[in-house]
């Protein structure tokens, strides 16, 4: 059972750093097309 659980709460945890992963770069891109747009 406990197997089981970690398996399922790292698969959920890899999600997650995915998402954030994707969203901080996206927030990057966004900031510096926004910089050098503004210059």
């Amino acid at each position: 059972m406990s197997e089981e659980v970690v398996v399922v709460s790292d698969h959920k945890d890899d999600v997650v750093d995915a998402i954030a992963a994707v969203a901080l770069v996206a927030i990057f891109v966004v900031t510096c097309v926004y910089w050098v747009a503004s210059q």
